[in-house]
């Protein structure tokens, strides 16, 4: 069944961008926000976006973990400006 279920699955992600914002909405229980990080993978380094994700996962005390994304990733944009 697992089986069954992934190739259905990866029928929906058609490029390396789907999959990661399919991996960030998921990990951050936010897939009612998919467009938000699929905007994100399209425009930002997959990796950097990896990172942020990671840090947000470590923070045990947040609520919104897809708020917080969005917060660390402006202020990165921020710092780089």
């Amino acid at each position: 069944m697992e089986i069954k279920r992934s190739i259905k699955k990866s029928q929906y992600l058609h490029s390396p961008a789907h999959v990661l914002a399919d991996e960030l909405s998921v990990k951050l229980s936010d897939k009612k926000h998919f467009g938000f990080y699929l905007k994100m993978a399209l425009t930002h380094d997959h990796n950097l976006l990896r990172r942020i994700a990671g840090e947000v996962l470590e923070s045990k005390s947040t609520k919104r973990p897809g708020a917080l994304f969005a917060f660390l990733l402006k202020k990165y944009k921020e710092s780089q400006s």
